[in-house]
């Protein structure tokens, strides 16, 4: 890879002074020199903007005005991001080691995704992501690398309450097919205790809301039969979904050949 890849990291706090000198010292230890850290603040009552000016060194941008919920927060950093790739960190979680960007970095795809712990659980991924892998698995946005323009067309659906960040990564990948890499490494240590894992019933809704959103209503019901059936076919239902004329064409052509094999698979063969 490019060893001038620019990586913005947007750190997003409210009222955890602690959690945040904890994010930027972990910030200030990476080895990789090529970054930008912009810090978008709601406007907190307790000492955040002591730790800001404590480490003015390394901030590139800081936002200090009241917001409407975390994906608020983060689309507001969005306007401010001048690097190649982006990843999102709240107040208190940490890069797990200096070398993340440096191994980031030797990657490419226009989305990466990496392992990490959260609430001292481990979550890992594979080399390859499928849509259903990463519907099922979940994922944590410290852990996530999006590539500048990607991000910037999409953003965060701030209608999502819990998971928004997921969606971020399920819409650019149904629509515009995008690359998504695995990177199987910790990338990042994250608090516990997050919203959207207290509300899982609510969580649940808003993944199938995104499923609802995302996938052609035409095909939906295909695409789930598919996702209980065998998860590597998801990729080539995304691809075919985008032949309205040929996909029932294709279903009565697998209903003609279900029928001839109960038809003829007991005649012997020579």
């Amino acid at each position: 890879m490019d060893s001038k890849r620019i990586y913005s990291i947007i750190v997003v706090t409210y009222n955890n002074a602690a959690g945040l000198s904890r994010t930027l010292e972990s910030v200030r230890s990476l080895d990789y020199s090529e970054r930008e850290t912009i810090v978008i603040d709601g406007a907190s009552k307790d000492n955040t903007q002591e730790i800001l000016s404590a480490n003015k060194d390394i901030i590139t941008v800081s936002v200090s005005e009241p917001d409407t919920g975390i994906y608020n927060a983060m689309n507001k950093g969005i306007r401010y991001i001048t690097g190649d790739f982006v990843v999102f960190m709240n107040a208190g979680d940490c890069f797990a080691h200096c070398g993340v960007l440096s191994l980031v970095n030797s990657y490419d795809g226009d989305i990466l995704l990496g392992g990490e712990t959260y609430g001292g659980q481990v979550r890992m991924v594979k080399n390859h992501m499928s849509l259903y892998d990463i519907l099922s698995i979940g994922l944590n946005h410290q852990a996530v690398y999006y590539r500048r323009e990607i991000l910037q067309k999409y953003g965060f659906d701030e209608s999502y309450k819990l998971i928004a960040d997921l969606k971020s990564v399920v819409e650019p990948l149904a629509k515009d097919k995008v690359t998504i890499t695995g990177i199987p490494e910790i990338l990042a240590i994250c608090e516990g205790g997050g919203v959207s894992k207290q509300r899982w019933r609510d969580t649940l809704i808003e993944r199938q809301r995104i499923i609802d959103e995302v996938i052609d209503p035409f095909y939906k019901n295909d695409y789930q039969k598919f996702a209980r059936v065998n998860n590597e076919m998801l990729d080539d239902f995304i691809v075919l979904s985008h032949f309205h004329k040929t996909f029932p064409l294709l279903k009565l052509l697998s209903k003609i050949v279900r029928y001839l094999n109960t038809k003829f698979k007991h005649i012997p063969i020579d």
